[in-house]
């Protein structure tokens, strides 16, 4: 038999894991549904739950560019879920927040009111007199 030598010279392979970086997957953009869906509710304010259709589109109002083309179905989805677990009560065609989830949720932001020295720097109208009226039509005649 004879022995099989391994030659000194040949060079040992380059890993081409180390030459290229993996792309990691980054997650979506945009929040996790269900907390999506608690904000829709409490900015929503319906007494008697909201509707998926007006969910569907405070959420899209806010979050429109980062959300997935199948954004509506993956709502229905998560909505009937959510119900199921009791995170949601379905009232009628409805959803409201369980008495559990409303201690989570967060609350609406006030609205910034502008201050009254905003509206005091506002320019005052400018008052011509009666006369100047008078000389541009004796002008133009």
């Amino acid at each position: 038999m004879p022995a099989l030598a391994k030659p000194a010279a040949a060079a040992p392979k380059a890993k081409p894991s180390a030459a290229k970086p993996k792309k990691v997957a980054a997650g979506p953009s945009h929040p996790a549904y269900f907390e999506m869906i608690k904000e829709a509710i409490a900015a929503l304010k319906d007494r008697t739950g909201s509707s998926s259709v007006a969910i569907a589109k405070y959420i899209e109002e806010k979050h429109g560019k980062s959300l997935p083309a199948n954004f509506k179905k993956m709502l229905s989805v998560q909505l009937r879920a959510s119900a199921s677990k009791g995170k949601l009560v379905k009232v009628k065609a409805s959803y409201k927040l369980s008495d559990a989830a409303k201690k989570d949720a967060p609350k609406p932001k006030p609205k910034a009111k502008k201050s009254p020295a905003a509206k005091a720097k506002a320019k005052p109208k400018t008052v011509r007199s009666p006369a100047a009226k008078k000389g541009r039509k004796v002008a133009a005649a």
